[in-house]
């Protein structure tokens, strides 16, 4: 039997009993009752869906983030999410979504020098890279990505190899572009003397 059948029978006969003699608990039952579906809801993430997760990382049953750039929520009028821009202008109604989101844009692979790195060549290989993992809603304004559920296994699992393998690149990157940014300032040093 699979882990989410197990730990659902384990739950619902040990709510059971709690609910059974609730009137006499010293702790909040709502609460373990609560903690156990989102422990059901990580469990179910892993085996129906496939995604590499830590279990203990799940939080809620509606939002949970990943790091700084993945999130897995429901999306809907009543979740008071939606997608800004979507690029077909469709919308998600009560589905639970897979998104990356990378509101800075190019700044995730600035050199730490905002005011004149902003390598969007770099970004734009990247993104055109995570579209290939066929996201289902796209917001191209905001830089995110959306992926039902069911479509999300490849890459929330290979993001961190996609992204560490950008970064690893972005390291030769950042030394050609600041080259090319000493040589411009050069440049215009040589013209005003």
């Amino acid at each position: 039997m699979k882990t989410l059948e197990v730990t659902k029978q384990m739950y619902s006969e040990i709510m059971g009993v709690l609910n059974k003699y609730k009137f006499v608990c010293a702790f909040d039952v709502n609460e373990l009752e609560r903690q156990s579906k989102v422990h059901i809801y990580a469990i179910k993430l892993k085996e129906k869906y496939g995604l590499n997760i830590d279990s203990k990382k799940v939080e809620s049953l509606d939002y949970n983030k990943f790091g700084s750039d993945k999130t897995i929520c429901m999306f809907g009028e009543k979740y008071s999410r939606t997608i800004s821009w979507s690029v077909d202008g469709r919308q998600p109604e009560d589905e639970n979504l897979f998104v990356l989101s990378f509101p800075t844009g190019a700044y995730i692979f600035s050199d730490g020098d905002t005011d004149r790195d902003y390598p969007t060549e770099f970004f734009q290989k990247f993104w055109l890279e995570l579209k290939t993992y066929k996201p289902d809603y796209i917001d191209e304004m905001n830089h995110c990505l959306y992926w039902r559920l069911e479509n999300a296994k490849k890459m929330f699992n290979s993001f961190k190899n996609v992204l560490g393998k950008y970064n690893q690149l972005n390291r030769q990157d950042i030394t050609q572009r600041r080259i090319e940014r000493i040589k411009a300032e050069l440049s215009k040093l040589e013209k005003l003397s």
